[in-house]
């Protein structure tokens, strides 16, 4: 009997070798089939479901008046208002950014902000689930605003509810010392 009895470890070198081999293979097939080239979506103009205006839009020699005359208007002789730092030192304008800049300085999330009449309200969560409120009612100058927080089911997290009108209060100084139009 000739070849009956087969040296194991050849038998097992065979074998690995042939998952090598399929391995290598496979590898290989993915590379080529995955590096092919596609088609830039910016290029191709393609309009996809669900998109409102299409990607390309042809004007009217009307439509391209208005364009045009828009643009000038901007660039030649439009008065514009002054780049100032806030004249008293914080916006009513930079409420929201303040908010959003201070409620991540606390280490808290954002859940809903409302803007009513002269009172923003943002709804907060904080890192342990507890439901949390930052208002901001605007005042007449100098003092501008007044931010009062509460924070805990049951309003009990004094500490943190000073440390968000804190923050607050520091992100409005901050806004309020960028040059912007008043």
């Amino acid at each position: 009997m000739i070849g009956a009895h087969m040296n194991p470890r050849v038998t097992s070198r065979r074998r690995m070798g042939g998952v090598v081999v399929l391995s290598v293979g496979a590898v290989v097939a993915l590379c080529c089939v995955g590096c092919q080239p596609k088609e830039n979506p910016v290029l191709s103009n393609e309009q996809f479901p669900g998109e409102i205006y299409p990607s390309n839009v042809l004007l009217t020699q009307a439509q391209r008046g208005e364009v045009v005359a828009a643009l000038r208007a901007t660039a030649v002789g439009m008065p514009t208002d002054p780049l100032t730092k806030a004249p008293d030192a914080v916006r009513w304008s930079d409420v929201k950014a303040a908010a959003n800049a201070a409620i991540v300085a606390a280490e808290m999330g954002l859940v809903k902000s409302t803007l009513d009449g002269e009172t923003w309200t943002f709804e907060i969560e904080t890192q342990g689930g507890e439901p949390a409120k930052l208002t901001v009612v605007k005042r007449a100058a100098p003092e501008m605003y007044l931010a009062t927080a509460t924070v805990g089911t049951f309003g009990e997290r004094f500490d943190n509810a000073e440390r968000i009108v804190r923050e607050f209060r520091m992100a409005m100084r901050r806004f309020g010392a960028l040059n912007r139009p008043s």
